[in-house]
């Protein structure tokens, strides 16, 4: 049995997952990833040595791997159900998934996952988000482009009306926000709804890109303000 303690693992290594353990790399967190075809795991192999074939539908599979003893898993595999119900069986501390339809969504929200990704149709290319988001030139630099106009990135909290609170506060899940790590200084964390944010915090988000690109400007904010900064974001049809 492989033991990992406060380690992630991504089960499904598509466009989807192999962007966030891009993304974790660049923190130098340490991850480890699944995957049942090996063609997908070999991108890694020269970063990453907890590298595994294995079909994560099985349960005993994933219990051989020690998965029980990983802190966090997100589940970027489509298919899911039978992954995210062995995790649960073998009681999996915080688990990330990813939905496929609103009906995927409310079967993952009922069995229990802590977070859901919920991808929807794709609205546009890169060429029609710059058009239409001037944010997204801005922040451009910081987000690795998934899929279904969903991004990831990191950016720093400089924001004094921001600093002091609670993340659940924010209300950023509501929102279609999901908060992943946040780092500050050496250390990396999965924050809780009880964490409270620090200047200079380094914030990983996932999310929409236009609201993506709306909490990164409030977050980066400098300028004082005289009232109480809310995070508003506004839902694209």
């Amino acid at each position: 049995m492989i033991k990992l303690r406060k380690d992630i693992c991504i089960i499904g290594i598509g466009r989807f997952g192999s962007a966030i353990s891009k993304q974790l790399l660049k923190m130098r967190k340490n991850i480890m990833l699944i995957d049942i075809n090996p063609s997908r795991l070999k991108p890694f192999e020269d970063e990453i040595s907890s590298l595994y074939v294995a079909d994560a539908t099985d349960i005993n599979a994933l219990k051989n791997l020690g998965i029980q003893d990983v802190e966090t898993v997100i589940v970027s595999a489509n298919n899911n159900i039978e992954i995210v119900a062995s995790l649960l069986e073998l009681n999996v501390q915080y688990i990330i998934a990813r939905a496929s339809s609103k009906n995927h969504s409310r079967v993952l929200k009922q069995i229990g996952i802590n977070v859901i990704i919920n991808p929807e149709e794709e609205i546009g290319t890169k060429t029609a988000l710059i058009a239409g988001n001037d944010k997204f030139i801005r922040f451009s630099e910081k987000l690795q482009e998934l899929e279904d106009d969903f991004v990831i990135g990191s950016t720093k909290l400089f924001n004094t009306k921001i600093e002091g609170r609670t993340l659940k506060s924010l209300n950023l899940s509501k929102k279609g926000i999901n908060v992943l790590l946040i780092k500050r200084g050496t250390i990396v964390e999965v924050p809780t709804g009880n964490t409270v944010l620090k200047r200079n915090d380094i914030i990983t988000i996932i999310g929409k890109t236009h609201l993506v690109t709306a909490v990164f400007e409030i977050l980066n904010r400098q300028r004082k303000e005289t009232t109480k900064t809310s995070i508003h974001t506004t839902e694209q049809q």
